[in-house]
């Protein structure tokens, strides 16, 4: 069952709001599309700017450094300027970074405009966070989550796509210069109000009692591992794909095709959750457990394993986000952006350390021994959220 602070009303007659959605969907996506745009065309940015595995870990673990670091502030912002503002200043934020990547002369500028786009990044979670709970119903909420977090598969998916489609035929920095075309229109596309039935499920969540910091910050420490392995996925699939045996173009597609695993499970998963209401962080330990072995699969010097395993691996191992603010909001009904930006900064910091950690192990002892350890972390991931099921459980029998 679902934690108690989220009650949960069915009414078939209440529908997402649409556009709403969308601009949730489209903000969240260029804000982490900069971050999986240098993951995805790796390559081609190695041979530009003559860098390492070393230093492509180091450029996604500065973007989420800046997002970690920022989180808790933007989550105040957030709610100080309300979400629909806050919105579009990250996307125009975004926009400006990923085109100032595409401008870079020199490694120094595009790692600067690539740590820089944490920033915003930052700002469109809690904001996007908060405009759901405030205008969608609770028995639509895992769905809606489930539609903002398959933003960053989507961007995964971009980011693979953009190898055969434009990097190869045209240049990196066009993928970039796109990117950040799509950042304007997204602060375009968000409504200048929001009108939702949100409002209810969180005042019935005021006369609930809300677990302890201490249960908070053990799902701060769960985000964080699950996301350190899961973050090297948009990093390093297409650099380990070459190594097995895929070319450059076929490398991004096996990108392309684990990301598109991963969005059809986290929006599989939040409908789910609304339709049979489980306890998410139950299926959330599930999908790590099974990820990890995603991982292991891709330490094989195998084109079909490795395929096989980025399939798994952004499938199960990386459909958990949707659910985790899901989990988050309903066990903190009162404060959903403060409570949702401390998870998120265990998010970023594991985003951060990961990749770097990923790329310091593959440079020293190979790729197959990181993605080995990739599935270790998820692992204790798990294991951190199952003592969370035990704390809330044991809290709500008493």
């Amino acid at each position: 069952m679902m934690p108690e602070a989220m009650p949960l009303t069915r009414d078939p007659v209440v529908r997402l709001p649409k556009r709403a959605m969308s601009s949730v969907a489209v903000v969240v996506t260029v804000g982490i599309l900069p971050a999986f745009l240098v993951g995805g065309l790796g390559v081609q940015l190695q041979q530009d700017f003559g860098f390492g595995p070393a230093v492509l870990g180091a450029g996604a673990a500065g973007f989420f450094a800046v997002a970690a670091l920022s989180s808790r502030l933007m989550g105040w912002l957030s709610e100080r300027i309300g979400p629909v503002p806050a919105m579009r200043l990250a996307a125009v934020g975004s926009a400006v970074c990923a085109g100032g990547i595409a401008t870079s002369r020199n490694l120094g500028w595009l790692l600067a405009m690539l740590w820089l786009a944490g920033l915003p990044n930052a700002l469109g979670q809690p904001a996007s966070n908060l405009l759901i709970a405030r205008c969608v119903p609770a028995n639509r909420r895992a769905t809606a989550f489930g539609i903002k977090q398959s933003a960053i598969p989507a961007s995964t998916l971009l980011a693979g796509l953009a190898v055969p489609a434009v990097a190869l035929t045209f240049s990196w920095r066009w993928a970039f210069a796109g990117a950040a075309l799509v950042g304007m229109c997204a602060a375009l596309s968000v409504p200048r109000s929001v009108i939702g039935h949100g409002g209810s499920a969180i005042a019935a969540g005021r006369e609930s009692v809300e677990p302890g910091r201490g249960v908070l910050l053990l799902i701060t420490l769960a985000a964080g591992l699950a996301s350190a392995a899961a973050n090297s996925l948009g990093s390093f699939v297409t650099t380990t794909g070459v190594q097995v045996g895929f070319g450059p173009g076929a490398a991004g597609l096996v990108l392309a095709v684990g990301s598109v695993a991963g969005l059809c499970m986290r929006l599989a998963m939040g409908v789910l959750a609304d339709r049979r209401n489980p306890n998410p962080i139950v299926v959330i330990t599930l999908l790590l457990l099974i990820g990890s072995a995603g991982f292991v699969l891709m330490a094989l010097p195998l084109p079909v394993a490795f395929l096989i395993g980025a399939v798994v691996g952004f499938g199960a191992g990386w459909s958990w986000p949707g659910l985790l603010n899901f989990a988050v909001a309903g066990l903190y009904p009162r404060r959903v952006a403060g409570a949702t930006s401390v998870s998120q900064t265990g998010v970023y910091i594991g985003g951060s350390a990961g990749p770097l950690l990923f790329g310091v192990v593959a440079s020293h002892a190979g790729l197959a021994e990181a993605w080995s350890a990739a599935g270790v972390v998820a692992l204790l991931a798990a294991v951190s959220l199952w003592i969370v099921w035990r704390r809330t459980t044991v809290q709500r029998a008493h």
